[in-house]
């Protein structure tokens, strides 16, 4: 119960002051006063008027006496009973004026607390608390009784409070209490009631939650006991105490039919809980089996008990007090409704029997209110029923399963009058219509439907969503240009959707299926800026350097190809297979060999040799130019190992034959006599010119030498011989002879050899060495007039020529 904002009248207060006046001693006249007793003598005959109630006659004398004695010391008591008279004869103003100046003119003093409480109440009851609370808190400080004083404390407290001051008023109200014992204390109830209200007011429900419960044991004022108990139940409900709340409630629920809290208590505690959406508190109240309400009420409380059980997820009981609100009030709103939450259990579990009972409830509510939202909403639940069937398929989103389920979704969401449900369903059925189309395979009608969400709401959190949707199913039907300018409209409309990323690397593929080149390589770069991190970044650098690599910019293309295989490494093959050609072209020899190297080295084994993998070779000529680039800077291990590469021994008429002679020079280089063999016979099998055939003999005779296989290594010499009748090679095949020779321990043969070759062949490398040979021939021979004339022949002809330490093939 809310205290009354009107204080009683003045003259009800002015007993207490009034008292406290008359009771007090006058004050000790002054030497002056003393000595004119007749003048004094005025404010005695003033205030035996005043007790005698002629209050008109009283003022006159009071009046007299402030003119005649301005300096007495009971002039405060004078100007207070004038300011009283005037009270007492409803001269209110003249009252006011004559309070105001004793407070102005004296500051201090029980009368001027006195005079200040007068004031405060005219004020008070006038609803003027601003100015009230001004000549409370005077009178409070001033007046010296007590009771009087604490009285002027609590108006003051109640005029902070009427002045939207609740902090200040609930410090006063708890000084009010802690004045005096509960006994003593005319105010301590209603200062407790009214300090557990501001508590509650400003938040602070425990401390509330005390005092109302203090009340509601110690109250004897029946009205403030009511609300402490009922106030109090409501706060320990919310403070989770359940047991002292039951016991509160329960006890307001006896209160008299009469009692304005008892409706609060019955009715209140459970709707007020489901407005807050404190559902636990609605049930708590409920099982408590102490609510008794009218019939009328009743159903309502029962659907509100329901819906609270539902939406605590105890489905269960929602769905049996459905059923009694369904039964017991069938031509009823709640009836009606009951039967629909029930529909909404069943969606929420996902049960299979909801299409059933969605599609009956629908027809049955059509025959009774075609108009009625609960029809659409059972179709859009039946929708959703078979979207999240689709949704969550286990053969996939494009299985016969999820079309079927899809195509159902679709035709029950064609069903729903979007313009009869509420505007939160309408966005995402019309969206999902469209994408239920879609994946049930009807395209046209999908983006038709889409079409119309995305023109009824383009702010949708769903319409990019849409967009990609509709710019997949564009792509399906083969229509590019259309689900190109859809990808487009979210990368411009959409910055920040999460269809963004998906939708620039579509941009970027759709320009790629169209060979625009440049505007790929642009769509990628915006890829990349927009989403550094992106998964498909590697795909990204990848396809910008095939744009470059397309372009034949294989400078730019380089730094691209090498990041989208760094990044992604199912790229590796096709990157660095872009990169050998792109070092080809700008002639990089060092680097054409590492992408080179690194290719053919990733060279996938085949589990299958009937089925061997395919993969796409280094085109021959590159790997050709690259072995040819190398042996000319003597790299013959790397000569070697890429012309092999492109080598067929299997086949060796598919190789060239100067492929074959350099990968034969090269091995020979590496001391690879047996397999630098090999590749001689192979370019000898392709070769008819005789000059070639000689230098490949030779050369072949060499390794063979090498190989101590001297047989094979003279016949070599001898094929080399036959091949070339004169010339350098000729020459050097007879030296070959010689040597031999000389190995198999026949010097006079060697001997010989190198003598012809010194004698018919001049050449100033091939010549002295044969003469040098000869030397050494004879000297072993012991023949050293020979040697000593070829000594001077070799001095005169070659005086430059420095005789090696070891006449040793280098093998």
């Amino acid at each position: 119960m809310t205290p009354p904002n009107r204080l009683p009248s003045y003259r009800r207060f002015s007993i207490v002051i009034s008292c406290l006046i008359f009771t007090a001693p006058l004050l000790p006249r002054s030497a002056d006063a003393q000595t004119q007793p007749a003048v004094e003598d005025v404010l005695s005959y003033a205030d035996l008027l005043f007790s005698r109630d002629q209050f008109s006659l009283a003022a006159q004398q009071y009046q007299i006496f402030i003119q005649e004695n301005p300096k007495s010391q009971n002039l405060q008591i004078a100007w207070f009973r004038l300011g009283e008279c005037y009270l007492k004869v409803d001269q209110v103003e003249d009252a006011t004026a004559s309070f105001n100046f004793l407070i102005q003119q004296f500051k201090r003093g029980p009368f001027v607390g006195s005079a200040a409480y007068r004031l405060a109440v005219l004020r008070f009851n006038a609803k003027d608390y601003r100015n009230s609370l001004a000549y409370f808190k005077v009178a409070k400080d001033e007046l010296t009784n007590e009771d009087a004083k604490l009285q002027a404390r609590f108006y003051f407290a109640r005029s902070l409070q009427l002045t939207q001051q609740p902090k200040e008023a609930l410090a006063e109200f708890e000084g009010i209490i802690e004045a005096k014992p509960a006994a003593e204390n005319p105010f301590y109830e209603r200062g407790k009631l009214e300090s557990a209200r501001l508590a509650f007011e400003l938040g602070e429900t425990g401390k509330a939650l005390e005092q109302f419960k203090e009340l509601a044991k110690t109250a004897t004022t029946k009205e403030f006991k009511e609300e402490a108990i009922v106030r109090g139940g409501l706060l320990a409900a919310e403070a989770g105490q359940t047991e002292e709340s039951e016991a509160l409630l329960n006890e307001a629920l006896r209160f008299s039919d009469t009692s304005p809290w008892k409706n609060l208590a019955q009715v209140g505690a459970i709707f007020n809980a489901f407005t807050r959406e404190d559902y636990d508190r609605v049930i708590g109240l409920y099982n408590t089996g102490a609510y008794s309400a009218p019939d009328e009420s009743r159903a309502k409380m029962l659907l509100v008990v329901g819906h609270s059980f539902r939406l605590k997820g105890d489905l269960d009981s929602a769905s049996r007090l459905y059923a009694l609100v369904e039964g017991k009030y069938p031509e009823k709103t709640e009836g009606i409704e009951a039967g629909y939450r029930r529909l909404q259990i069943l969606h929420q579990q996902s049960d299979p029997l909801l299409p059933e009972v969605a599609t009956r409830f629908a027809e049955t509510q059509r025959r009774v209110d075609p108009d009625s939202i609960y029809i659409d909403m059972a179709w859009l639940m039946k929708a959703e029923w078979h979207f999240i069937q689709a949704e969550n398929s286990a053969s996939g989103l494009g299985s016969d399963f999820a079309k079927k389920h899809f195509g159902d979704a679709a035709d029950a969401y064609k069903k729903v009058r979007l313009d009869n449900v509420d505007e939160k369903y309408r966005e995402t059925a019309l969206y999902k219509l469209g994408w239920s189309e879609i994946e049930s395979g009807n395209l046209q009608d999908g983006i038709l439907s889409l079409s119309r969400f995305i023109q009824r709401h383009p702010k949708s959190t769903f319409a990019s969503s849409a967009l990609a949707k509709r710019a997949m199913a564009y792509q399906s039907q083969g229509d590019h240009q259309f689900a190109l300018g859809d990808y487009q409209s979210i990368a411009s409309r959409y910055p920040d959707a999460p269809e963004l990323e998906f939708a620039l690397q579509q941009i970027a593929l759709i320009f790629a299926h169209q060979r625009k080149t440049t505007e790929m390589i642009d769509a990628y770069g915006a890829l990349l800026k927009a989403f550094p991190e992106t998964d498909g970044a590697g795909e990204a650098y990848y396809w910008i350097g095939v744009g470059h690599f397309d372009l034949e910019q294989h400078q730019q293309a380089i730094p691209n190809l090498e990041k989208g295989r760094e990044l992604d490494s199912n790229l590796e093959d096709q990157a660095t297979l872009r990169l050998v050609i792109c070092h080809y072209q700008l002639e990089n020899i060092e680097k054409l060999a590492v992408e080179s190297k690194r290719y053919l080295a990733g060279e996938p084994e085949s589990a299958n040799d009937d089925a061997p993998q395919k993969r796409a070779q280094i085109p021959p000529p590159v790997l050709e130019y690259l072995g040819k680039k190398l042996a000319s800077e003597k790299d013959y291990e790397g000569a070697d190992y890429f012309l092999t590469s492109i080598s067929t021994p299997d086949a060796p008429a598919n190789t060239a034959a100067s492929t074959w002679k350099l990968i034969a020079e090269c091995r020979q280089h590496l001391k690879k006599h047996l397999e630098a063999i090999a590749a001689f016979d192979h370019f000898l099998l392709q070769t008819e010119r005789p000059s070639e055939r000689a230098n490949a003999y030779l050369a072949r005779g060499v390794s063979q030498f090498c190989l101590r296989d001297f047989e094979k290594a003279r016949d070599s010499a001898q094929e080399s011989l036959r091949s070339q009748k004169e010339g350098r090679t000729n020459a050097e095949a007879r030296l070959l002879l010689g040597d031999i020779g000389a190995a198999n321990g026949n010097l006079e043969e060697a001997a010989r050899e190198y003598l012809v070759v010194s004698q018919i062949f001049t050449d100033p490398e091939v010549t002295p060495k044969a003469l040098a040979k000869a030397i050494n021939a004879y000297q072993s021979l012991g023949n050293r007039d020979k040697a000593q004339e070829l000594q001077n022949e070799l001095s005169n002809q070659f005086p430059t020529y420095s005789i090696p330490s070891s006449f040793d093939q280098d093998c």
